[in-house]
């Protein structure tokens, strides 16, 4: 068995290739942003333990967590123009949904994985060691004060491991793009792979490509905690 990539010469897949691959760094990117939102806002209502919202985000975690991502996408996707979400295309005159596949895409990553950075970075506000809070409130700083200098730092740094794991996580889900119509890279080898007929080349270079970007994350994640580690605080770094 002989692998060819002569088809990787055509200036054609190249775009297609280095489109999709964009497509999907912007939709990662977005993805992050949003589930480090979500993270921080859903671990502040159950640190705070306010009334009601802490049940709701509760409820909203166990929700998004424990149901698989795709599902997630689809009811988005079509959920959101099922309940008339919609506008005219000026150009065509047809009815159009408000929220492209890529924004439903993005939701639905920032939605299943902020769902998850919730616990990890609550788990980091309470492995903030007590004595550190009492100082920070023996200073004169108030509960909220506390929390935005004090706690959310120290916690968000403790928390970086399992977040590097979560945002590998995001990226290897984002291929579920190309169920929705999303031109990213798993979308674009598709297309590939039915005009050329070269499925296991096809196949070998996104997995490569996956894993590359998924190593840089990693690296960038890691060189991101050794700079902002605080001495005395969770695992020295090796």
């Amino acid at each position: 068995m002989s692998l060819d990539y002569s088809w990787l010469s055509d200036g054609l897949y190249q775009t297609w290739l280095l489109r999709g691959l964009g497509t999907t760094i912007l939709m990662s990117l977005l993805g992050i942003v949003l589930m480090l939102v979500i993270g921080v806002a859903g671990a502040l209502c159950l640190h705070f333990r306010l009334p009601v919202l802490e049940t709701l985000t509760t409820v909203l975690v166990e929700l998004f967590r424990n149901t698989p991502p795709l599902v997630q996408l689809f009811f988005l996707y079509f959920m959101l123009s099922e309940v008339g979400l919609k506008l005219t295309d000026p150009t065509t005159g047809r009815s159009v949904p408000l929220f492209s596949g890529f924004t439903c895409v993005v939701l639905s990553l920032g939605l299943y994985n902020g769902a998850i950075a919730v616990e990890i970075i609550r788990s980091g506000l309470l492995a903030v060691p007590s004595q550190t809070v009492e100082g920070a409130r023996s200073l004169g700083y108030t509960r909220f004060q506390t929390f935005r200098h004090v706690e959310l730092p120290i916690g968000l740094r403790l928390s970086m491991p399992a977040m590097t794991n979560n945002v590998v996580s995001l990226i290897k889900t984002s291929s579920q793009a190309a169920l929705v119509a999303v031109p990213d890279i798993m979308y674009g080898a598709t297309q590939i792979s039915l005009e050329t007929f070269r499925n296991l080349e096809v196949m070998l270079l996104i997995w490569i490509l996956y894993v590359a970007l998924a190593s840089l994350a990693v690296v960038i994640l890691r060189r991101l905690g050794d700079v902002f580690r605080i001495p005395g605080y969770g695992v020295q770094a090796s």
